[in-house]
């Protein structure tokens, strides 16, 4: 009886089953791949506002378009050949498509792109951390100069409320907090990508970040975690979720589902 009704059970009620399941035991899982912390204040059906900084090929950007949609989307990222992938991927005057690096001031600096340029920085990446790269490519494929630009910045004439900042920039989230002080004023969610220990030179860690934050009025409420040393099993990295505090100067919250 309990397979037949399995069977009959159409594939979108299942889905809706297993979601809500998930989100009930804090197990990390969602139909359309989104951290499951968000989905506590992002409802399906309702688009946001995003600003996502180190947006690679935009799978994040991808994942809440499917799961709630977007009024509109800033994607940020400096490497060229992942910006014509933006490109082909985000159109229309809802998505602006941004070749730059966040960081603390404007600049141009040069960027080692590595063979797994996922984990390509402004920083220059460490190699003294046992286990933290497991089998991954980290040798050096080419140099580039990058256009160094504030949050502030880039982000001025993006008006109205951010719903979401998404920050992914491999050891650099320090310098895009510090570049990002007014902009900050419209951001209600941060979900950030946080290190454990320096995995780059001139890195912060999670303690860091937590400090920073909170002198912009915001509390880590969620982590979820990420990638552990091959070697030694240590925690080295995880995303976290950092929420405007209504209480901080008086500054609105927008009214997110909860």
């Amino acid at each position: 009886m309990k397979r037949l009704f399995k069977q009959l059970l159409p594939s979108r009620a299942k889905l809706w089953i297993r979601e809500q399941g998930a989100r009930l035991l804090e197990i990390p899982w969602t139909r359309h791949n989104v951290p499951l912390a968000l989905t506590k204040y992002l409802a399906p059906g309702r688009p946001i506002s995003l600003i996502d900084v180190g947006a690679s090929q935009g799978e994040f950007t991808l994942a809440l378009q499917r799961y709630c949609g977007l009024r509109k989307a800033m994607l940020i990222e400096p490497q060229p050949l992942r910006i014509a992938e933006l490109k082909e991927k985000f159109q229309g005057s809802g998505f602006l498509i941004n070749c730059a690096a966040a960081s603390s001031e404007s600049r141009v600096a040069s960027m080692e792109v590595l063979n797994w340029d996922y984990s390509s920085s402004l920083l220059p990446i460490r190699r003294d951390v046992p286990g933290a790269y497991g089998k991954l490519d980290m040798n050096v494929r080419e140099v580039i100069p990058v256009r160094v630009a504030s949050l502030d910045e880039l982000c001025r004439d993006f008006d109205g409320r951010i719903d979401l900042l998404k920050i992914d920039v491999q050891g650099a989230e320090a310098q895009v907090i510090e570049g990002a002080s007014k902009m900050l004023e419209r951001v209600d969610l941060i979900w950030m990508e946080v290190s454990f220990k320096p995995l780059y030179d001139g890195s912060d860690t999670l303690e860091g970040m937590n400090r920073l934050c909170n002198r912009q009025g915001f509390v880590l409420t969620h982590l979820e975690e990420g990638f552990r040393s091959s070697s030694t099993g240590e925690l080295l990295q995880a995303d976290v979720l950092f929420i405007r505090d209504k209480s901080f100067r008086g500054k609105p919250t927008a009214q997110l589902p909860i």
